[in-house]
């Protein structure tokens, strides 16, 4: 399939730029990354589980309006428990790429998500047969209540990212054992 793009998607923020370019004044890049196994097979379901939105799933987020796969153009709707909280984020599909030895895909927050930039999330089988899952956010505050707590922000996107990069480890765990 290779790298696939949405040139014609107008993603909702002036700012928005892709996730390969450095990041616009007044956002934070924040890269996390985890090894979550080894071997063509690790990769293999990693893959499948990344498409079908697991690693949102598996943190936890509650599915409000989300399409069955990943696919570029496809908009989602999740409610992310968070203490008390529980608020909505809308984001939408910019960039799949899906090579034989790299799953990954990138999406744009819309409107009324309390961050604005973009993620991209992406499942590596590097040369020596290890299995990575990697998280890059280009972020910042959109809403008032993520810009009141000022470095709570970040600590609130670090749960998350904890979340992120253990949200796999379920559904690798039972194709393992199945």
């Amino acid at each position: 399939m290779g790298v696939v793009h949405a040139e014609s998607l107008e993603p909702n923020s002036k700012e928005f730029r892709g996730v390969s370019a450095d990041a616009p004044p007044g956002f934070t890049v924040t890269v996390r990354s985890r090894g979550i196994g080894e071997g063509e097979e690790c990769f293999r379901v990693a893959r499948r589980l990344l498409f079908s939105w697991q690693v949102q799933l598996g943190s936890g987020f509650r599915p409000i309006e989300v399409p069955p796969e990943v696919r570029v153009g496809a908009s989602s709707v999740f409610t992310i428990p968070f203490g008390p909280l529980a608020p909505q984020v809308a984001c939408r599909v910019f960039e799949v790429i899906d090579e034989p030895r790299r799953a990954e895909f990138s999406h744009v927050a819309l409107e009324g998500h309390p961050q604005a930039g973009w993620e991209s999330f992406g499942v590596m089988h590097e040369p020596d047969g290890r299995v990575r899952l990697t998280v890059r956010v280009v972020w910042r505050p959109a809403v008032w209540w993520m810009k009141a707590p000022g470095p709570l922000t970040g600590e609130a996107l670090a749960l998350v990212l904890r979340r992120n990069l253990r949200s796999l480890d379920v559904g690798l765990r039972a194709a393992r054992s199945s």
